[in-house]
């Protein structure tokens, strides 16, 4: 009888102090967590607006109004990738007629990271066709081109394209 008593006594009893530092301690981690994370968003973005919104809003609809008229055109891309790396793209009115006589340039960037972001500069090598200055590495690329004719915007493109290996 005296082992069962024994027994008995050295049973683990959940007593208001092990509550209370449970309690504290799961608190405390949930805090210091939450801590962290509000120090980080803070230092990596304030969450404010540089400048005016007012002004913003007025340039975010004369940019919607601008992007309303070039889609008005009617025009189209292809966006051709040949085995050498050499992005193509040909551009046609909304007949179907190539256009001509654009300068381009276009920013390419890998769809994860920025190692490899670089801008291209395309050149018209035949009616309509717009070639690319350089060849890229093999792999998947985002593309966001601009067409111009003496310095005013006539065209943007934007395209997803694999380069194949060579």
């Amino acid at each position: 009888m005296a082992q069962e008593q024994q027994r008995q006594e050295k049973q683990f009893r959940l007593t208001g102090a092990h509550v209370l530092a449970l309690l504290v301690a799961f608190f405390g981690i949930v805090f210091t967590v939450n801590g962290y994370l509000i120090y980080q968003a803070q230092r990596s973005w304030t969450g404010l607006m540089p400048g005016n919104g007012y002004e913003a809003s007025l340039k975010y609809n004369k940019e919607a109004a601008r992007a309303r008229a070039l889609l008005a055109k009617g025009w189209h891309t292809k966006v051709l990738v040949p085995k050498d790396g050499r992005i193509i793209i040909e551009l046609t009115d909304r007949n179907g007629e190539p256009v001509i006589g654009l300068l381009a340039k276009a920013k390419v960037a890998r769809p994860v990271g920025t190692a490899d972001d670089r801008t291209l500069t395309f050149t018209e090598r035949s009616i309509g066709r717009y070639v690319a200055d350089a060849a890229l590495p093999a792999g998947a690329w985002r593309m966001n081109a601009e067409f111009t004719r003496k310095g005013e915007l006539q065209w943007r493109a934007s395209a997803d394209f694999i380069v194949p290996e060579r």
